[in-house]
């Protein structure tokens, strides 16, 4: 579960993150959860690894490419590879998701 006080800020500082799985446990991918403020957004970026996004709670809006989608609690998003993306939490509630990221397989 997610915990603030052992999250680090990540993003520019502009959302909280810490690793999912806990210590020890190997896995084929790279992971974090990720903790927005109310009224905050993520910094926006780009990344040559394919990304899914796993919401848990709260209700927000994510953007990828030129595509912008609200989002809630139990939402799975994809994101492509070398693709722009952000998360954006214009709510009055905090927005928690985590991420699953890996290198393309072709």
């Amino acid at each position: 579960r997610f915990d603030k006080k052992k999250a680090q800020p990540a993003h520019n500082d502009t959302i909280l993150a810490m690793d999912v799985l806990p210590p020890g446990v190997r896995a084929p991918f790279d992971h974090a959860w990720g903790y927005l403020q109310p009224g905050h957004d993520m910094e926006g970026h780009a990344h040559p690894t394919e990304e899914i996004y796993f919401f848990h709670k709260g209700r927000g809006v994510v953007v990828v490419g030129d595509e912008e989608h609200p989002v809630e609690a139990g939402d799975v998003v994809e994101i492509p590879p070398d693709t722009y993306h952000t998360v954006r939490n214009p709510s009055n509630d905090e927005l928690y998701w985590f991420a699953l990221w890996w290198e393309p397989v072709e």
